[in-house]
């Protein structure tokens, strides 16, 4: 069976998450989540959003707050703004990837680009009841790991639109239900999110705490959007310590990260166990078969 595609239509809005969790947020119109078409598509980007300027970032304001650096739930960590002039935005990774690039000698995204380009990342989405991709009150979405294929790429070096990919039988078919669309952007959360990562040649995955993420489709109907939500530092030293020559460097990586954390403050240990992080993503349609 295949999944309907974006035959005459305008393409399924996908972010190619690996959803490891249930994320259900309420919303009016519940009747529109009963009907509509199904759509599929392959994420074709997966990138850490970097910083615009010393005090611009993309992200979320993820813990409802706007921190100016004295905020002791914040752990002292200021906000960034956004592109849009929108404050409180959290995202504390963005400062901290070149940093860790100087210390690991590798460009990050690129090996990530790598894995999905070479078919060993294959992240897969649906999209059901969708009524309309400008404004719709309740949509879900189903989100798995694909099996391995290497897809076949455009002379710009991305995925190609409208390809075929099978989903994983052995891998978790994830739900979100309620999510919503205002002006062709569609935003939930939070949500539990587990992203399946291929860096360093170890492949892990990273459990996102309170996720949501926010994506909107361009004229030629090419998915652009972030994801936002607080990580663990200890998750991702304990994913990547395998990865060849990274041993010696870990402690140095372990200091930079804890010593930004700004989410989830602990009463007890006065310190902030979370570190606020987005990654950049992008997606074409595709052809889902079972």
């Amino acid at each position: 069976m295949k999944t309907k595609s974006f035959s005459g239509l305008l393409p399924m809005l996908c972010l190619g998450l690996f959803l490891a969790g249930c994320g259900e947020e309420e919303g009016s119109g519940t009747a529109s989540c009963e009907t509509g078409e199904t759509y599929a598509a392959i994420t074709t980007k997966l990138a850490f959003a970097r910083l615009v300027s010393p005090t611009v970032a993309p992200g979320f304001d993820l813990d409802g707050r706007t921190s100016d650096g004295t905020d002791s739930l914040s752990c002292g960590k200021a906000d960034f703004v956004d592109s849009e002039g929108h404050g409180g935005v959290d995202n504390q990774l963005a400062p901290l990837v070149p940093e860790v690039e100087k210390f690991v000698g590798d460009a990050i995204d690129g090996l990530l680009q790598g894995s999905i380009n070479d078919g060993q990342l294959v992240i897969l989405m649906e999209m059901e009841n969708v009524d309309d991709f400008k404004n719709d009150a309740c949509v879900n979405l189903a989100v798995q790991v694909g099996v391995k294929k290497r897809p076949t790429l455009g002379t710009d070096g991305i995925i190609e639109s409208y390809q075929t990919f099978e989903p994983d039988p052995t891998a978790t078919r994830s739900y979100v239900r309620n999510a919503r669309i205002e002006n062709g952007v569609l935003e939930t959360g939070p949500f539990a999110l587990a992203i399946p990562l291929a860096i360093f040649d170890v492949a892990f995955t990273l459990n996102v705490q309170d996720a949501r993420f926010r994506f909107s489709i361009d004229e030629e109907l090419k998915l652009r959007g972030y994801l936002g939500g607080g990580v663990l530092p200890q998750e991702i030293l304990d994913g990547v310590a395998d990865g060849d020559g990274l041993e010696d460097l870990l402690p140095q990586i372990k200091v930079l990260l804890e010593a930004n954390t700004d989410l989830a403050y602990n009463e007890d240990t006065g310190k902030c166990e979370q570190l606020s992080a987005t990654l950049d993503v992008e997606g074409v349609p595709a052809f889902l078969r079972r």
